[in-house]
């Protein structure tokens, strides 16, 4: 074991070195070869969302009553939860999912949203459309607070439920924006972004705790939990990765500035308090004895992963060259040392010293995501992509029902445990496929397709996350929607 762990350590300091050189960026006239020319092409992932990941959600059952009434929790076919005759994967669920019976969670509800965005700008399909719409504008109705400014938690059978207003988590407030950021990165609907602001604003004077200089958990903790107390690297990352770099940009000044400005800060907050520089790792929590401890909360290679990500683009966005540099040599030795020796991901550290070699679709995913993104900048990055996309191509989708299965062993077995659920939905397995898609299509030097609903200058439309130049824009009403667009731009030279 110990050998392992130092052959670990060699691998990461090789890629640490690797990673600090000065690598080309992407360009239009070079021929992709080696790794790059081995990944499978673009349009693969827009068929593994239409084919895999779909299938489970465009079903009435999932659509929810009303439409827009998204349920949290349905069987691994794709029906809704029955108490009456409920499926095994239900009937046996684990006990902290609490609240099956009528307990929708708006985090999910806004998740779901989210990919139906996802599947309408990849495919273009109007049905998508709608059904995104549905869903924030169900939440909009139904869950957000026009006077605290806050969103509640969940819904008990379509009705508002709780907690009260500051014992609501910031990573939960984060979360019920991730559908409408979405959606309005899509149609750039005023009456969406004004929700945002306010939600956005609320979390940002409520929560912010000038002592610690970062964002709370809780505010209030009225049930003697000692919630108040927890610093938690996710009340500060999920506001970056759920709204904030989405919509920032496309935010007219000043608050564009000021977003990303409140971008920078977290950035640099995370770093500063969370970040361990021995371990390439962020830490999940800081409160606790054993807060730094291999297998503590959140002590995994997914949350880093989406930390170093998410400063990755911050830096680029707001042009901050150091934070770039760190992340893209951090990024490099996470992923050295997350790699097992057949070219796929492992999950997280152990107490031992060992690395839980099974996957969790989220994290494979934040790893994918966080590695395709390095590799525009380092082709050579596009070699641990070989092995990772054909591991999950071939053993994280549910031939049967659709969609990814929550965790999947190291030999391609799943665990056959609930597809959905109060903390799985469509957001990661969608997210996954859009990132693949529009980093390979740069990796191979094509042009990528996106799709949205609103006719704007070429400088206004943006592919998800990165930077591209807009080649061309073409746009075509909407079928059976009067006065909406159907709008298809092609962007080239993806940063």
């Amino acid at each position: 074991m110990r050998a392992r762990r130092l052959d670990r350590l060699a691998a990461a300091v090789l890629a640490l070195a690797a990673a600090v050189a000065p690598h080309a960026a992407v360009g239009a006239g070079s021929t992709p070869s080696g790794a790059v020319a081995e990944l499978p092409d673009g349009e693969r992932w827009i068929q593994h969302l239409r084919h895999d990941l779909l299938p489970f959600w465009n079903l009435p059952d999932a659509w929810g009553t009303p439409p827009g009434n998204f349920p949290t929790y349905r069987c691994n076919d794709g029906r809704r939860y029955d108490p009456s005759k409920p499926c095994d994967e239900l009937r046996y669920a684990p006990g902290w999912m609490a609240g099956v019976p009528g307990r929708q969670h708006v985090r999910m509800m806004s998740r779901q949203a989210y990919f139906y965005g996802v599947a309408y700008q990849l495919t273009g399909d109007p049905a998508m459309l709608d059904l995104a719409r549905d869903g924030v504008e169900f939440l909009r109705a139904h869950a957000f607070e026009s006077d605290t400014g806050s969103a509640v938690t969940w819904l008990e059978d379509g009705k508002p439920g709780g907690p009260p207003v500051l014992e609501r988590t910031s990573q939960d407030l984060a979360y019920a924006l991730v559908g409408l950021a979405m959606y309005y990165h899509l149609t750039r609907d005023p009456a969406v972004l004004r929700d945002i602001l306010r939600l956005k604003e609320h979390v940002f004077r409520e929560y912010w705790d000038d002592r610690r200089g970062m964002l709370r958990w809780v505010v209030l903790d009225s049930q003697g939990t000692a919630e108040e107390t927890r610093q938690e690297l996710v009340a500060q990352l999920d506001q970056v990765n759920a709204y904030l770099l989405l919509v920032a940009p496309l935010l007219p000044e000043p608050q564009r500035s000021a977003w990303k400005a409140d971008l920078l800060r977290l950035a640099r907050l995370m770093r500063e308090k969370y970040f361990a520089p021995a371990q390439h790792m962020y830490w999940g929590t800081l409160q606790a004895r054993d807060s730094t401890a291999p297998g503590s909360r959140h002590n995994d290679f997914g949350h880093s992963a989406k930390a170093l990500w998410m400063t990755e683009r911050i830096g680029r966005l707001t042009g901050d060259g150091e934070l770039v540099r760190f992340a893209t040599a951090e990024g490099a030795a996470l992923l050295a040392r997350a790699r097992l020796p057949d070219g796929t991901w492992g999950s997280r550290p152990q107490p031992d010293g060992s690395i839980d070699e099974s996957k969790e679709w989220w994290i494979d995913a934040e790893l994918d995501q966080l590695c395709a993104t390095l590799a525009l900048h380092d082709p050579a990055c596009a070699r641990n992509l070989v092995t990772s996309y054909a591991f999950w191509l071939r053993h994280m989708p549910d031939p049967a029902g659709g969609e990814v299965w929550g965790r999947v062993m190291a030999d391609g077995t799943p665990d056959r445990g609930l597809k959905i659920h109060s903390w799985k939905s469509g957001y990661h397995s969608a997210e996954h496929a859009l990132v693949a898609y529009l980093t390979t299509q740069a990796l191979k030097r094509r042009p990528a397709v996106l799709y949205f609903a609103f006719r704007g200058a070429p400088a206004d439309y943006r592919p998800y996350l990165f930077a591209g130049k807009v080649q061309r824009v073409a746009a075509a009403p909407l079928p059976g929607r009067i006065g909406r667009q159907r709008v298809e731009v092609t962007f080239t030279d993806l940063e």
